[in-house]
Protein backbone atom coordinates (compact mmCIF):
# COMPACT_ATOMS: atom_id res chain seq x y z
CA UNK A 1 0.00 0.00 0.00
CA UNK A 2 2.64 2.50 0.75
CA UNK A 3 4.65 1.78 -2.68
CA UNK A 4 1.32 2.50 -4.50
CA UNK A 5 0.91 6.25 -2.16
CA UNK A 6 4.62 6.75 -3.00
CA UNK A 7 3.55 5.91 -7.19
CA UNK A 8 0.02 8.13 -7.19
CA UNK A 9 2.54 11.05 -5.51
CA UNK A 10 5.41 10.85 -8.05
CA UNK A 11 2.56 10.58 -10.81
CA UNK A 12 0.82 13.61 -9.45
CA UNK A 13 4.07 15.89 -9.05
CA UNK A 14 4.88 15.29 -12.53
CA UNK A 15 2.05 15.90 -13.74
CA UNK A 16 1.59 19.06 -11.94
CA UNK A 17 4.91 20.15 -12.88
CA UNK A 18 4.36 19.05 -16.53
CA UNK A 19 1.51 21.19 -16.60
CA UNK A 20 3.45 24.42 -15.31
CA UNK A 21 5.97 24.11 -17.39
CA UNK A 22 7.80 27.04 -15.51
CA UNK A 23 7.22 25.59 -11.98
CA UNK A 24 11.12 25.18 -10.42
CA UNK A 25 11.31 28.80 -11.71
CA UNK A 26 8.08 30.38 -10.34
CA UNK A 27 8.55 28.50 -6.69
CA UNK A 28 11.85 30.73 -6.56
CA UNK A 29 9.54 33.72 -6.66
CA UNK A 30 8.84 35.13 -2.88
CA UNK A 31 4.92 35.00 -1.99
CA UNK A 32 3.95 36.17 1.41
CA UNK A 33 0.66 35.88 2.94
CA UNK A 34 -1.04 39.27 4.31
CA UNK A 35 -4.73 37.76 5.10
CA UNK A 36 -6.95 35.31 3.70
CA UNK A 37 -7.76 37.14 0.80
CA UNK A 38 -4.33 39.38 0.15
CA UNK A 39 -0.95 38.48 -0.34
CA UNK A 40 2.37 40.11 -1.55
CA UNK A 41 4.66 39.01 -4.27
CA UNK A 42 8.29 40.50 -3.65
CA UNK A 43 10.56 42.18 -6.13
CA UNK A 44 13.54 40.20 -7.01
CA UNK A 45 16.32 41.83 -9.70
CA UNK A 46 13.39 43.92 -10.86
CA UNK A 47 10.77 41.63 -11.50
CA UNK A 48 8.66 42.55 -14.80
CA UNK A 49 4.76 42.72 -14.49
CA UNK A 50 4.95 39.05 -16.05
CA UNK A 51 7.03 37.54 -12.79
CA UNK A 52 4.34 39.40 -10.45
CA UNK A 53 1.06 38.34 -12.30
CA UNK A 54 3.14 34.72 -12.08
CA UNK A 55 3.83 34.70 -8.39
CA UNK A 56 0.12 35.23 -8.08
CA UNK A 57 -1.43 32.63 -9.86
CA UNK A 58 1.54 30.34 -8.78
CA UNK A 59 0.29 31.29 -5.03
CA UNK A 60 -3.30 30.84 -6.38
CA UNK A 61 -2.87 27.44 -7.47
CA UNK A 62 0.37 26.05 -6.32
CA UNK A 63 0.38 27.17 -2.57
CA UNK A 64 -3.07 27.57 -1.76
CA UNK A 65 -4.93 25.17 -3.80
CA UNK A 66 -7.36 27.22 -5.23
CA UNK A 67 -8.84 26.92 -8.76
CA UNK A 68 -7.32 27.98 -11.77
CA UNK A 69 -10.70 30.38 -12.19
CA UNK A 70 -9.99 32.21 -9.10
CA UNK A 71 -9.96 35.82 -10.00
CA UNK A 72 -6.36 37.91 -8.98
CA UNK A 73 -7.28 41.77 -7.86
CA UNK A 74 -4.50 44.45 -8.42
CA UNK A 75 -4.49 45.56 -5.37
CA UNK A 76 -1.22 48.19 -4.78
CA UNK A 77 1.34 48.81 -7.49
CA UNK A 78 5.08 47.99 -6.89
CA UNK A 79 6.26 49.82 -3.53
CA UNK A 80 7.81 49.10 -0.20
CA UNK A 81 6.56 45.91 1.15
CA UNK A 82 4.19 45.31 3.31
CA UNK A 83 5.48 41.75 4.39
CA UNK A 84 9.61 42.27 4.37
CA UNK A 85 11.82 45.08 5.51
CA UNK A 86 13.98 46.58 2.76
CA UNK A 87 12.22 44.84 -0.58
CA UNK A 88 9.87 46.19 -2.52
CA UNK A 89 6.38 44.21 -3.74
CA UNK A 90 3.21 44.13 -5.57
CA UNK A 91 0.00 43.34 -3.24
CA UNK A 92 -2.77 40.92 -4.59
CA UNK A 93 -6.32 40.27 -3.22
CA UNK A 94 -8.94 37.33 -4.16
CA UNK A 95 -11.07 40.43 -3.07
CA UNK A 96 -12.47 43.41 -5.26
CA UNK A 97 -13.78 44.62 -1.63
CA UNK A 98 -12.45 48.61 -1.60
CA UNK A 99 -11.10 48.20 -5.36
CA UNK A 100 -11.55 50.77 -8.24
CA UNK A 101 -13.18 48.47 -11.48
CA UNK A 102 -10.15 47.53 -13.33
CA UNK A 103 -9.90 47.74 -17.38
CA UNK A 104 -11.53 43.86 -17.92
CA UNK A 105 -8.79 43.58 -20.27
CA UNK A 106 -5.60 41.28 -20.70
CA UNK A 107 -3.42 43.96 -19.66
CA UNK A 108 -0.38 42.69 -17.55
CA UNK A 109 0.77 45.74 -16.02
CA UNK A 110 1.17 46.43 -12.25
CA UNK A 111 -0.06 50.46 -12.11
CA UNK A 112 -3.21 49.96 -12.20
CA UNK A 113 -5.41 48.80 -8.72
CA UNK A 114 -8.05 47.10 -9.71
CA UNK A 115 -7.16 45.37 -12.47
CA UNK A 116 -8.11 41.73 -12.71
CA UNK A 117 -6.88 38.56 -14.23
CA UNK A 118 -8.23 34.65 -13.60
CA UNK A 119 -5.43 32.83 -12.07
CA UNK A 120 -4.91 30.70 -15.95
CA UNK A 121 -4.43 33.87 -17.79
CA UNK A 122 -1.95 34.91 -14.79
CA UNK A 123 0.09 32.33 -15.17
CA UNK A 124 0.06 32.07 -18.93
CA UNK A 125 2.66 34.93 -18.75
CA UNK A 126 5.12 32.44 -16.54
CA UNK A 127 7.08 31.46 -19.58
CA UNK A 128 7.15 35.28 -20.59
CA UNK A 129 8.31 36.14 -17.20
CA UNK A 130 11.37 33.70 -17.31
CA UNK A 131 12.51 34.84 -21.02
CA UNK A 132 11.02 31.13 -22.70
CA UNK A 133 9.47 31.01 -25.71
CA UNK A 134 5.49 30.23 -25.89
CA UNK A 135 5.74 28.91 -29.09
Amino acid sequence: MTALRFLALGCFCLSTSLQAGTLGDEMRIDVNKISDTEFEVLDWNQSSPHAFWCGAANYIEVRTGQSELTTIYLKSPPGPSVTKAGKKGVVFSTSAAGLPEGTGGLDVGVDQPGQSLKSFQARGFCRDAFNRSTK
